[in-house]
């Protein structure tokens, strides 16, 4: 198994690099090795592993050598491609989105291998860290440090826990392959600093009330160690983004055992197990699951408030930049962490640059039209979208490049009118170049990407307030929500909702316009079983309009584990492969 190896990737000499965040390195000859308990002694040294976290998050090419940039570029290229599994991310012209094999159904096993090497290494360079700090001779910073680096593992277990499940699909091959191998319940194997080599070739997939518990474990360390904690950036969770995550949990666990009893009562018989020492869930309900999601939304949320329409809209900032909302995010400054300037998210997503996929070679990323067409029309975040009824017009023009907002004229468009006319209908604006450079291939990349916001918080407490205290209440928050914070007329009704089904449905298309382009509700879909439906869409390409079964899991939402992991590590079963198992004729 690779990432055996990749536990170690930092070597114990790369510590002595210049590499900090904040503060001077200590002194160190430099032609000595540094030895394991000089590491542990050495703050600076520490900080090191700490920014070979922060620096994977963005980290290009995983696979080396062997690898394609086009499909391995960082933690935003997991975004951008849990966007592409979903229904509202068309592309105008496939022919330079690298991505078509994906769209069509037809090959979906290929970028999921560079999903599970990209997590695996980014969890090595985590493990690095907590292998070198005893948090019981650890100073307060060192607690600091162990603390951030299990949160950015907990984060990425809990991505890959869910999107690897295999869960079912309503296609009698691939569900009868999965009931054949015995593989419901399974997430991925659990690595840590502690694993021994010994252990590696014969590491299960462990099951989802252990997985559960080990994510908890880690949340609940880092929130002991993060106590007091003051960040200087937000690439650094505080205790604020450990509860967010907490919420993230909680949640999953609340819609699984809502919908599963048989799940629940495993999860309570594995409570007193003695072979998973991680904490307990000390759970007996789906009821205590959605209060304790609601009771860390609020704590998370303390001290945030959402983006408003300026910030939103700004030509310059607008989703470039951290703002009040957002509680976690990543960054690029520096030209080498850009050392391709196509394999990058301004250049897949941003439309208003000179360079890039979009308006270099039309690669546009769009909202699904569908989803467009449920936007009121007292809903600002409309005009992160070229409407059908502007695109190619002079009064479009006039719409979109400047807006009045609180009572004042603003710019909205980086684009003059004959370049503005040049875009399609439903493309996006949504991600502004970095300060609004459009023309510098790499200062315009120098952007920042929300790995978390205030607003997924709100979205969470108020699906849990549905289950919690009624449908009525739940359909009452988000009213409330979206009129404080998204309507300038106060006309939202949330569809007129009166069972959890269609407050459901009305909930997940707000947040589907809300975090559009930021990979957040392919969790939704897979958690709820949701139906992807392309054909409901005008803007996507025809070998892309495909609508998966209705109450079951889109097969491509389950990612395939690639053969490398099985092979090497003989205890890991393989899900079935989905390619192909959804086409357009087949419907």
């Amino acid at each position: 198994m690779k990432h055996r190896i990749l536990r170690y990737l930092f070597s114990l000499t790369f510590v002595a690099t210049t590499f900090s965040l904040g503060g001077c390195i200590d002194t160190i000859d430099p032609s000595s090795t540094l030895t394991a308990q000089q590491v542990k002694n050495l703050t600076s040294s520490q900080q090191s592993l700490l920014n070979g976290i922060i620096s994977y998050v963005i980290d290009i090419n995983s696979w080396g050598s062997s690898g394609y940039p086009t499909n391995d570029w960082g933690y935003p290229c997991q975004m951008f491609y849990r966007e592409v599994l979903g229904a509202d991310f068309p592309v105008y012209s496939s022919n330079y989105s690298y991505w078509p094999s994906v769209e069509s159904g037809t090959e979906t096993r290929f970028k999921a291998y560079y999903t599970y090497r990209y997590y695996y290494n980014f969890i090595a360079t985590c493990n690095n860290l907590a292998s070198v700090i005893d948090p019981a001779t650890a100073s307060e910073t060192s607690k600091n440090y162990l603390g951030i680096a299990l949160t950015y593992r907990a984060m990425a277990y809990l991505d890959i826990a869910r999107q690897f499940e295999f869960k079912p699909t309503g296609i009698a091959s691939l569900d009868d392959k999965a009931t054949k191998d015995n593989i419901w319940g399974l997430t991925v194997p659990i690595v840590t600093e502690k694993t021994p080599d010994s252990e590696m070739r014969h590491n299960p997939r462990a099951p989802f009330y252990k997985m559960y518990r080990f994510i908890l474990t880690d949340l609940d360390n880092a929130e002991k160690y993060l106590q007091g904690y003051v960040r200087s950036d937000k690439k650094m969770p505080d205790l604020s983004v450990v509860y967010g995550l907490k919420a993230r949990l909680w949640l999953d666990m609340a819609s699984r055992f809502d919908k599963s009893s048989s799940d629940l009562d495993k999860a309570i018989a594995a409570e007193d197990s003695t072979t998973i020492t991680y904490d307990k869930l000390g759970i007996h309900t789906a009821r205590e699951c959605y209060e304790k999601a609601r009771n860390y939304a609020r704590l998370a949320s303390t001290g945030y408030s959402p983006v408003t329409e300026t910030e939103w809209l700004d030509p310059k900032t607008g989703f470039n930049t951290p703002n009040q909302a957002w509680m976690w995010c990543l960054g690029y400054s520096t030209r080498e962490e850009i050392p391709y300037i196509y394999y990058t998210f301004t250049s897949s997503v941003t439309t208003e640059t000179d360079w890039g996929l979009t308006r270099a070679y039309e690669a546009f990323r769009m909202i699904g039209s569908w989803l467009y067409g449920q936007i009121g029309q007292g809903d600002w975040r409309r005009y992160s979208w070229v409407s059908p009824d502007a695109a190619g017009t002079h009064d479009g023009y006039k719409q979109y490049e400047s807006l009045m907002i609180a009572g004042h004229k603003v710019q909205n468009s980086l684009l003059d009118e004959e370049e503005w006319k040049a875009l399609p209908a439903y493309v996006n604006t949504k991600f502004r170049p970095a300060k609004g450079n459009r023309v510098d291939t790499y200062e315009g990349q120098f952007i920042s990407l929300p790995l978390m916001r205030v607003e997924e918080m709100k979205f969470i407490d108020i699906e849990c307030t549905a289950h919690l205290d009624g449908v009525a209440a739940g359909v009452a928050a988000l009213k409330s929500f979206i009129n404080d914070y998204r309507y300038t007329d106060g006309s939202y009704q949330a569809g007129n909702a009166t069972t959890m089904d269609e407050f459901i449905k009305e909930l997940l298309i707000q947040k589907r316009i809300e975090f559009w382009g930021e990979g957040l509700v392919y969790f939704d879909n897979k958690r709820l079983a949701q139906q992807i439906r392309r054909k409901d869409n005008t803007n996507y390409e025809p070998n892309a309009q495909i609508n998966s079964k209705a109450g079951y899991v889109c097969p491509w939402l389950n990612y395939f584990i690639l053969e490398y992991e099985t092979h090497n590590n003989v205890a890991c079963k393989p899900n079935p492969d989905t390619s192909g198992s959804l086409t357009v004729t087949n419907q």
